[in-house]
């Protein structure tokens, strides 16, 4: 087991830390009641371990015995599908056959009545072509006085507009100049002591020199006060990080030693491993296993015929 260095923030340095406390606290008291004659229970533990493996394993050989056997209903529902596909595919090309032969004959039909009524329609149109005539000939006039009508139209209103311009602009200039006036500055002296008070007859009153000097007394106090809260805070930090160094500290003898304790215990799994029996595979996984090659295989091959 490597211990490979992480960068950790303080919060997960501390949640660390106070986990390998109590495992420490946890282990003292273990040792503490074996030395006062308790047993140790990592014995059972052991049996149990091996109980709820064996259980675990039974159930997973469940579970893949029922995913197999989905796997297998699908193969067999596509295997099934494939086979409506093909009959409907027969179907359909017989369907499109005949009707094909039907468009042909109900084409041809079509092709003689579509003669018969261009025929038809060629002598009616001979006999309407000079009344024709004349109906675009009263149209065009007509065409002809909308068009001067609408020029006449324009042109009056666009007399009508440039008037309407002119006054706006003539009462947009004469705003424009009253504003002006309007903005002009007026100019006030007036004295200002600096020393007297404002005379409302107040206990309270200051002019304004000595409202300047409390200003500048409470600035000062603001400023130390802050300077006092700066180095508080200064050495909370220092005390902080004293105390996540310290935990680092720690942290890296727990891992260590964690990683010391898992490499024995990879080692006694890996002897233990290798003197123990192999488990077999459950026979029903197998028979799922190789239906399921076969209905994969009949379906490629009923794919490639489609």
């Amino acid at each position: 087991i490597d211990n490979i260095p992480i960068k950790l923030n303080a919060a997960a340095i501390l949640r660390e830390g106070a986990l390998y406390q109590r495992k420490m606290e946890q282990e003292l008291k273990r040792i503490e009641n074996l030395l006062r004659g308790a047993g140790d229970p990592s014995e059972f533990l052991e049996w149990q371990k091996q109980m709820r493996g064996k259980d675990l394993e039974e159930q997973l050989a469940e579970i893949e015995c029922r995913r197999l056997q989905g796997k297998l209903s699908h193969e067999e529902a596509v295997l099934a599908h494939q086979n409506v596909t093909q009959e409907n595919k027969k179907k359909a090309d017989l369907m499109r056959e005949e009707k094909a032969e039907l468009m042909h004959q109900y084409a041809q039909k079509r092709l003689q009545e579509q003669q018969e009524m261009r025929e038809l329609v060629q002598q009616v149109v001979e006999g309407h072509k000079n009344a024709k005539q004349a109906k675009i000939k009263l149209q065009k006039y007509k065409q002809q006085i909308v068009q001067e009508v609408s020029e006449e139209n324009r042109e009056l209103l666009r007399q009508a507009l440039e008037e309407e311009e002119e006054k706006l602009r003539k009462r947009y200039e004469l705003i424009q100049q009253i504003r002006a006036i309007e903005s002009l500055p007026s100019v006030r002296h007036k004295f200002v002591d600096l020393t007297e008070t404002g005379g409302h007859g107040l206990i309270c009153e200051m002019s304004i020199v000595e409202l300047r000097e409390r200003l500048a007394l409470l600035r000062e106090a603001q400023k130390a006060a802050e300077e006092e809260k700066r180095d508080q805070i200064i050495h909370e930090k220092q005390a902080k990080e004293q105390l996540l160094l310290d935990t680092l500290d720690q942290i890296s003898l727990f891992r260590a030693e964690l990683g010391r304790a898992a490499a024995l215990k990879q080692e006694e799994k890996k002897r233990k491993s290798q003197f123990g029996e192999r488990p077999v595979k459950d026979e029903r996984i197998l028979n799922l296993q190789k239906k399921i090659v076969e209905k994969t295989m009949e379906r490629k091959k009923q794919a490639e015929l489609l």
